[in-house]
């Protein structure tokens, strides 16, 4: 049986747009070279959303140049690919 994931009350998905200063290579989404990627982050607020996403994505290189978070569509975690990789998973989602 498939692992199942349920966010935490309080919690939402966020669909966050990280722009970098330089290219960098999207491993495994198809974009390639680019200096836009897209990921998730699970959290209370978009300004926590905001925080998770500058703690994965802002190093010395790549320098992120802009992060933005909107509220997802779609808050059923368990109809996206890979939830297990959203940022703030491990607080935010419990496994059933």
């Amino acid at each position: 049986m498939p692992t199942q994931y349920n966010l935490k009350p309080g919690f939402q998905i966020y669909f966050l747009t990280v722009w970098f200063e330089d290219k960098v290579y999207a491993f495994g989404s198809g974009l390639g070279f680019t200096d836009v990627i897209y990921s998730y982050a699970i959290a209370e607020t978009e300004e926590q959303a905001l925080s998770l996403a500058h703690e994965k994505y802002d190093q010395e290189q790549p320098k992120v140049r802009k992060i933005s978070a909107s509220c997802a569509r779609n808050q059923y975690l368990n109809r996206y690919c890979f939830p297990e990789n959203m940022v703030g998973v491990e607080k935010g989602a419990a496994i059933s």
